[in-house]
């Protein structure tokens, strides 16, 4: 993993909004292969900083991605950001013949859609790269992360959300959940973890949010991530304990996390399942 991090050269990096696609952009720009940005939907402008060039995508075509990077001369993808799953039932900006490439697939859960994203790309030649390592300074240790301790009951709330998250994440939903005094206030399904944290709070404020990646996910897409936004939210829904898995979720901008979780006194874990 190591060797092919180190080996990418022209890239295209198939971009959604947040600050993940910069975090990337920013570590291929440092070892001196900036990426050219395929924009989906309400991309960062700190890209345009770091790419070589941002293309941007006002209606998404599998068939017109695939033509882009291989007129730009790329040989390797990555994905990142998020672009909204509702777009895959109509109504969003996708062409037609993409939404009837959906349709026929079997399933349409996150690791089944983008795994067949990544075998068409692989389809005419690509490799898509996954890009865990290429920001290994953003990953979650273990033990404390911001923020104060968790107390004994957050700690107990931690233990009792794992436990749940393990039986739901080999589902493709509950990537993140939020408990509370030994019961499940809300589960992630398509509206996305700041949404669920929003309805956790209005269901009843308080209690741990936890975040997990499926055993057997494929870290080329969909790498559970956390920023300074997730902390917002917690804070605006009331929640103060956000526990992550150590060592696969991604934290975004360290510097304002940690500003964050101290200000809202949040307490952020790394944990291991």
């Amino acid at each position: 993993m190591e060797g092919r991090c180190a080996s990418l050269t022209k890239t295209a990096l198939l971009a959604g909004e947040g600050l993940l696609p910069v975090a990337i952009a920013q570590s291929l720009a440092l070892r001196g292969t900036p990426p050219t940005v395929i924009a989906l939907g309400n991309t960062n402008p700190l890209l345009e900083s770091l790419a070589e060039r941002v293309l941007p995508v006002p209606r998404i075509s599998m068939d017109g991605i695939l033509r882009l990077i291989e007129r730009e001369g790329c040989k390797q993808v990555i994905l990142a950001g998020a672009v909204p799953k509702r777009w895959i039932f109509g109504g969003g900006p996708v062409d037609p013949e993409t939404l009837a490439w959906i349709r026929t697939l079997p399933s349409r859960d996150d690791h089944a859609l983008l795994g067949s994203i990544v075998a068409l790309f692989q389809s005419r030649g690509l490799e898509v790269v996954p890009y865990r390592l290429l920001i290994p300074e953003a990953l979650a240790p273990e033990g404390t992360i911001a923020g104060r301790e968790p107390t004994e009951e957050e700690r107990e709330e931690i233990l009792y959300g794992i436990g749940i998250a393990r039986r739901l994440v080999p589902l493709s939903f509950g990537q993140s959940l939020v408990v509370r005094a030994g019961a499940v206030v809300a589960v992630e399904a398509m509206e996305g973890t700041d949404e669920m944290i929003a309805r956790a709070g209005r269901i009843f404020p308080g209690g741990t949010v936890v975040k997990m990646m499926r055993p057997d996910q494929d870290e080329r897409f969909d790498v559970p991530t956390v920023g300074p936004q997730t902390l917002e939210c917690m804070a605006q829904a009331g929640l103060a304990c956000l526990a992550v898995e150590a060592g696969r979720t991604v934290i975004l901008d360290r510097e304002r996390f940690g500003q964050l979780a101290k200000e809202h006194s949040i307490s952020v874990t790394g944990f291991l399942p």
